[in-house]
């Protein structure tokens, strides 16, 4: 299918590149046409799509007809005011210098919560690569085709869809990883069952802890999981996201201090304030590790 590129416009601090680098949505990845242009290529809530910025516009074309502008508007969250955000985020000097050194950092809306879910749960003392390549095989080999431009990719299979393909296949899917079929089926199951329902924990209605409540029942998922599930795919803003690197910016910017006493003073916005804490400690890992010049 070769479908007409469309534009949505967006504002200064917009980088495409930095927003999808791999740390929030794993099914990203470069494509490049027949022009040699390059586009990121996602697959989003069953569509296949093609992005790339443009100065201030986001240049978009998609397999399906729906409203694919809207479903982008929401997943890169271009309605929102990040400015009237700033005083509930930049609480002390050190969020403040933050927020002014990567105005561009975003919090995605993820419009499949249980694509996110497995994604996170196979991200459990793993790599960017190695989490990539799981989500991938499993919807190679149980989601449907989209075609678009003369690329083609599968769209991320639904619980009964895994909960059908059982541990073997899963195995398959995730090879090296031997507990993670056992914790996808347990999501599978809870999800399909009631139990999880994840379209419910993302209601606004529910309370932030009672979204990460159920989700720490299912196998497999800890604090750090549940908090990615739920401020990433359930629009819970006061989750916050510990893993080694915001540990590493928390050590260095708050010593002495527990995450827990970080958190409470951020309040509403504590996954945003993670996220400014985590892209910084990746830079200053990549600055110190960065060959000398001789």
């Amino acid at each position: 299918m070769d479908t007409a590129t469309r534009t949505i416009e967006v504002d200064k601090f917009f980088d495409l590149e930095a927003i999808l680098d791999g740390t929030q949505d794993f099914r990203w990845r470069p494509w490049t046409d027949e022009h040699s242009r390059v586009w990121q290529s996602g697959v989003l809530k069953g569509h296949l799509i093609h992005l790339r910025q443009v100065e201030g516009t986001l240049e978009y074309s998609a397999s399906e007809g729906a409203d694919v502008a809207k479903l982008l508007r929401s997943y890169f969250r271009l309605d929102e005011d990040t400015e009237a955000m700033r005083p509930d985020i930049t609480v002390d000097a050190t969020l403040g210098r933050l927020a002014n050194r990567y105005p561009y950092l975003r919090i995605l809306r993820q419009p499949d919560p249980w694509q996110a879910t497995v994604s996170y749960i196979c991200s459990a003392s793993n790599r960017i690569e190695r989490i990539s390549a799981s989500v991938e095989n499993i919807a190679c080999a149980l989601g449907d085709c989209r075609e678009l431009n003369g690329e083609v990719r599968l769209t991320f299979p639904p619980p009964e869809k895994v909960l059908e393909a059982g541990e073997t296949k899963l195995a398959h899917c995730t090879r090296g990883f031997k507990s993670l079929p056992e914790r996808i089926l347990d999501a599978a199951q809870k999800e399909c069952d009631g139990t999880l329902n994840l379209d419910r924990l993302r209601d606004s209605h529910v309370p932030y802890a009672e979204a990460a409540a159920h989700l720490k029942g299912v196998k497999g998922i800890g604090p750090k999981i549940a908090d990615c599930i739920a401020l990433f795919a359930l629009d819970k803003g006061k989750a916050f996201p510990v893993d080694i690197w915001v540990e590493r910016a928390l050590a260095y910017y708050y010593p002495g201090q527990e995450p827990a006493e970080v958190r409470k003073r951020l309040g509403e916005h504590a996954g945003y304030a993670s996220q400014l804490l985590f892209r910084d400690s990746l830079t200053r890992r990549a600055i110190l590790t960065r060959p000398a010049k001789t």
